[in-house]
C-alpha cells in the first residue's frame, strides 16, 4: 500500500468522522444557552471547514488549484475557529464552576442532609435562613462538625439573632437581596445559601422564579456561587421548570 492510498484512507477516515462531528455539534448548538452555543458554534464552523478540507482532498481539488493555496487556508480557518471555541467553552466552563448558581431540591426529611452536603468542606459562606432560626441551623451544623464561626448569617426566619456573625432582617425580596450583595462587597464571601427559597414573603408563588433570577444574577456579580435550596413540598413542576431555565444547574430530584 503506497503513500498515496495511505493517505486517501486516512482522508476519507477523517470525512466521515467530521461529518459524525458536525451533525452532533449541531444537536448541541440547538439545546444550548447563548453562552455555551458561541462556544460550541466556533467548534461546528471549526469542523465544516475541516470536513471541506477533506472533501477537497478526496476530490483532488487542490491538484487544479494548487496556486490558491487552498488547502493551507482551510487548515488555518479550521485550526483559528477549533482553538477560539475550545477557548471560548473553558472559560464558560471556568466561569460555572467558580460562579455558578445551583438551584437544589430536597424533600422535607432530607433537608439537614441536602444542607451539609451543600456546605461542608466550603470556606467563606454566608447563609441566609428564610425558614429555621439562625440558632436551629447552626445547631443542626454544630452537630455534623461544621463550624458555623467562620459563616456569616442572615436570619429572616422572624427570630432576632444574638450572634456576631448574624444579622436578623426582614423577609422581604429587596431587603434579602440589598443585605446580601452588602455583605459580599464587605466580606470574603465565596459561597451564598439560602435557605428555604420558598419561604420568601411578599412575592407571589409565579414570581419565585423572578426572585432567584435577580438574586443569582446580583451573587456572580459579585463573583460567588450560589445555592437556592427550595423544599419538593412548596413547589410544582411548573415553578421548577421555570427556575430550571435562569440557573446554571439543578441539584436533587424533581
Amino acid at each position: 500500500m503506497d503513500s498515496v492510498m495511505v493517505s486517501g484512507f486516512f482522508s476519507i477516515f477523517g470525512f466521515i468522522i467530521g461529518l459524525v462531528a458536525i451533525f452532533i455539534l449541531f444537536g448541541i448548538v440547538k439545546r444550548t444557552k447563548d453562552e455555551v452555543r458561541h462556544g460550541f458554534l466556533f467548534v461546528l464552523l471549526g469542523m465544516l471547514a475541516f470536513v471541506l478540507l477533506e472533501a477537497f482532498r478526496i476530490f483532488e481539488v487542490f491538484q487544479i488549484m494548487r496556486q490558491a493555496m487552498l488547502a493551507e487556508i482551510f487548515s488555518i480557518v479550521f485550526v483559528v475557529l477549533i482553538v477560539t471555541g475550545l477557548w471560548k467553552i473553558k472559560a464558560l466552563i471556568r466561569g460555572l464552576s467558580d460562579f455558578g448558581q445551583a438551584f437544589v431540591i430536597t424533600h422535607e426529611g432530607k433537608h439537614e442532609d441536602k444542607l451539609v452536603s451543600v456546605v461542608k468542606g466550603v470556606k467563606g459562606v454566608c447563609y441566609v435562613t428564610l425558614k429555621d432560626s439562625y440558632k436551629k441551623v447552626a445547631e443542626i451544623l454544630d452537630m455534623h462538625n461544621i463550624d458555623t464561626s467562620a459563616m456569616q448569617f442572615i436570619d429572616a426566619s422572624g427570630v432576632n439573632c444574638d450572634a456576631d456573625n448574624c444579622i436578623s432582617i426582614k423577609n422581604d425580596p429587596e431587603e434579602i437581596k440589598s443585605n446580601i450583595d452588602r455583605i459580599l462587597k464587605e466580606k470574603g464571601i465565596s459561597c451564598v445559601v439560602i435557605d428555604d427559597v420558598t419561604a420568601v414573603k411578599k412575592i407571589e408563588k409565579f414570581e419565585l422564579p423572578i426572585f432567584i433570577q435577580d438574586t443569582s444574577s446580583l451573587i456572580k456579580a459579585n463573583e460567588a456561587q450560589g445555592f437556592f435550596i427550595g423544599r419538593m413540598e412548596c413547589l410544582d413542576k411548573q415553578i421548577i421548570n421555570d427556575i430550571t431555565m435562569v440557573v446554571d444547574k439543578v441539584m436533587g430530584e424533581k
